[in-house]
């Protein structure tokens, strides 16, 4: 760390002032003057030329120079070391996986300190990427194999009904079961959280759903193209389209009785060498409240 009296030293020549120096250093004048008193009698030179002019002496420059050395070496070191402080996270999404873990999770963690590198991908290749080390860990609405992968639950999220609000549903707010049964629905493929949940809560409700029936959309963009384009409804999860209800560009659907909700997870690898950034991280969850 570099040598107070020498910080004095530098502060003096830019202020060009007593008076200023101890104020922007926070000690007394008496103390500035001590310091440059210490330093000539240290280093047993003449800094100044002219004390009023504060003219350095050919000594003062070669110190002066020797100062600004030292107050970098300073700065570079504070910031190496601050670098090695932070840490960085390889992150994985399922695509419908993506909005809502923003929301729910990232959008509540403040730490200057993490970094994410974000990737998105089916959970098929997010969990080779998972084996392989590729990624930390990933966040996910699917179910997993537990022999491979430990856990943390993050959160349920709640599974609504969607339409357009220009089309046929412009003037209904709640959905009967007669009219879901000959609507066209959007449900991603049979891989997804999502859909395992709406299909087992339909089963128990005894709702039947004709195949024929149902689009298929992993991709939130293509999944609103869809609703506007056959003027059907479809199933996706509340935080992941409340900005677009807000917006009035889409328009939510009660079903009486039918509110399916799915698990959001954070798996890893259990098998790799348990990384000390993913630990930081689940500390920033908890520290959360997630």
């Amino acid at each position: 760390m570099m040598d107070s009296k020498l910080i004095t030293f530098i502060t003096l020549l830019e202020e060009k002032n007593y008076t200023n120096t101890a104020k922007k250093l926070y000690i007394t004048q008496p103390a500035v003057t001590h310091h440059i008193k210490a330093i000539e009698k240290e280093y047993d030179i003449t800094l100044f030329n002219n004390p009023k002019t504060f003219e350095l002496t050919r000594s003062g420059q070669i110190l002066l120079e020797y100062a600004k050395g030292s107050r970098l070496q300073d700065e570079l070191l504070f910031n190496t070391l601050k670098k090695q402080s932070t840490f960085v996270l390889n992150i994985g999404f399922t695509p419908l996986a993506v909005k809502v873990s923003n929301k729910r999770v990232l959008e509540n963690i403040n730490d200057e300190k993490l970094i994410y590198n974000f990737y998105c991908y089916a959970y098929n290749d997010l969990t080779k990427m998972l084996s392989s080390g590729e990624l930390d860990f990933a966040i996910i609405d699917n179910s997993f194999d537990s022999t491979i992968y430990q856990s943390q639950l993050l959160f349920p999220e709640r599974i609504i009904l969607v339409a357009s609000p220009n089309g046929q549903y412009k003037s209904v707010n709640k959905l009967t079961r007669d009219q879901l049964s000959v609507a066209t629905i959007i449900l991603p493929d049979q891989v997804g959280g999502l859909y395992n949940s709406v299909k087992a809560t339909m089963k128990i409700k005894n709702i039947k759903i004709k195949d024929i029936q149902v689009l298929t959309s992993n991709n939130l963009d293509l999944t609103l193209t869809l609703i506007n384009r056959n003027d059907g409804v479809a199933f996706v999860y509340e935080n992941s389209v409340t900005d677009l209800i807000e917006k009035g560009e889409l328009k939510r659907l009660e079903l009486a009785n039918f509110a399916p909700t799915q698990n959001f997870y954070l798996i890893y690898n259990k098998f790799l060498s348990f990384d000390e950034n993913i630990s930081k991280f689940i500390d920033l969850l908890k520290e959360s409240g997630i």
